[in-house]
C-alpha cells in the first residue's frame, strides 16, 4: 500500500518527502538503505538524496542500477566527513519533510509511510518513531522505543538519548539554518539533536510503530577510534552547552533541568574510574544544578544510599571499578595474544 499523499499536494512538482543518506565504504548496505527509502511510495512524492563523501568510489557500481530512476538523486564531494554530506543532502532536498538515514541502516517502509502522514496531518514540526536494533545477522537484539514524555527537548538532554536519525522525520521548513557541525566526529547525532533543540521550540508527535532499523556490525565506525572517556567528556560539553543556551534564553523549565542532571550522572557512573578529578568536577556542576536528584543507576534504590551524596558513592566504588577494568582490559589482551 502506498504512502497516502493529500489530495492538495498530487499536483505538486517538489516531492513529499527527502531522504538523506550519506554514505562512504559501505556499498554492501547502501542499496539496502536506498530501497527502503523508495518502498511504499510513488516516484514522484519521494526523492533520494545519495552523499558519497570522502576519496571511496564504490558507490559508483553501487547505485548503477538507480541510474535510470529520477527519485534517486546522488551528490559526490571530496571530503570525507558524514556532517558535510548530511549538510549537502539537506541543502539540495526539495521535500516538504526530511528524513536522515545512514547507508548501514534502513527502513520499515510501511511504517515509514505511516509516520509521513502523521506528521502531515498533526502539523508537528517533528515526529519520531520506535527503532528496532539487531545484530550482523540480523537478528533482533532490542527495541528503541520513544520515551513516555511530550517534551522533545527533555527527551533528547536526558538518559533517553532521544536522537538515532533513523527515528525521525522533520518538516523542512522548521529545520530553518540548523545545519550538522563539520568539526563533530562522534556522537553526530546526538550533537544535531541538542543543537535544534536549544534553537527554537519544537511541535512534537510520536509514532508506536517501528519505523527503521539500526544494525549492529563489525565494521569500523567513527567512534571506534575515539577512546570511551574522550566520547563521554565530548558528551558533557555538548549537554552543558545546551543547558545554558536554554538557561539564557528563559526555556530551561523543572522538566529540562531534571533531564540534564540525570543525563551527567549517567556519563559520571559510566567513566568516573577513568579520570576521577574530571568526573568530580562534573558531578559537582550535576549537584550544583539539582543537588536532589540522584543517578537512575539500581544501586539508587535502596533507601539508605538515596541519603547518601552520590559522589561519595562514586569515590567509594572507585577502587573495585578500576581494578575490574584493568581485569577485563587484562584479559583482552590476552586473548588477542592467543589468536595471533
Amino acid at each position: 500500500m502506498k504512502g497516502k499523499i493529500p489530495k492538495d499536494r498530487k499536483d505538486m512538482k517538489a516531492p513529499y518527502v527527502s531522504i538523506v543518506i550519506p554514505t562512504a565504504n559501505r556499498p554492501q548496505y547502501l542499496p539496502r538503505a536506498v530501497n527502503s527509502a523508495l518502498a511504499e511510495m510513488d516516484a514522484k512524492d519521494i526523492e533520494v538524496i545519495v552523499v558519497p563523501n570522502g576519496p571511496d568510489d564504490s558507490w559508483r557500481e553501487t547505485l548503477r542500477p538507480y541510474d535510470n530512476n529520477h527519485s534517486v538523486r546522488v551528490f559526490s564531494i571530496e571530503e570525507a566527513n558524514a556532517n558535510i554530506a548530511r549538510n549537502t543532502g539537506l541543502g539540495e532536498a526539495q521535500g516538504e519533510f526530511i528524513r536522515f538515514l545512514d547507508d548501514d541502516d534502513y527502513l520499515i517502509p510501511e511504517n515509514a509511510a505511516k509516520q509521513y502522514d502523521l506528521i502531515q496531518s498533526s502539523g508537528a514540526d517533528v515526529v519520531s518513531g520506535n527503532v528496532q536494533l539487531v545484530d550482523e545477522s540480523g537478528r533482533g537484539l532490542d527495541v528503541w522505543r520513544q520515551p513516555n514524555m511530550e517534551d522533545l527537548c527533555a527527551a533528547v538532554l536526558g538518559p533517553w538519548r532521544n536522537c538515532l536519525p533513523t527515528a525521525h522525520v522533520y518538516r523542512r521548513s522548521s529545520l530553518g539554518a540548523a545545519r550538522w557541525n563539520p568539526a563533530t566526529i562522534v556522537r553526530q547525532d546526538i550533537d544535531w539533536m541538542l543543537d535544534l533543540c536549544a534553537s527554537k521550540e519544537l511541535l512534537w508527535y510520536k509514532s508506536d510503530e517501528i519505523v527503521g532499523v539500526w544494525q549492529q556490525h563489525k565494521e569500523q565506525r567513527t567512534s571506534s577510534k575515539t577512546r570511551f572517556n574522550n566520547i563521554q567528556k565530548l558528551t558533557v560539553s555538548m549537554l552543558m552547552r545546551t543547558y545554558k543556551s536554554l538557561q539564557m534564553d528563559g526555556r530551561l523549565n523543572d522538566m529540562r533541568r531534571k533531564a540534564v542532571v540525570l543525563e551527567l550522572w549517567v556519563l559520571i557512573h559510566s567513566a568516573f574510574f577513568l579520570e576521577p578529578f574530571y568526573w568530580h568536577q562534573v558531578a559537582s556542576t550535576a549537584l550544583e544544578i539539582d543537588s536532589r536528584i540522584r543517578p537512575l543507576q539500581p544501586l539508587y534504590n535502596f533507601t539508605f544510599i538515596r541519603k547518601l551524596n552520590p559522589l561519595l558513592i562514586q569515590w567509594l566504588m572507585l577502587p573495585k571499578r578500576w581494578t575490574f577494568y584493568r581485569f577485563r582490559h587484562l584479559l583482552k589482551k590476552m586473548r588477542l595474544r592467543l589468536i595471533w
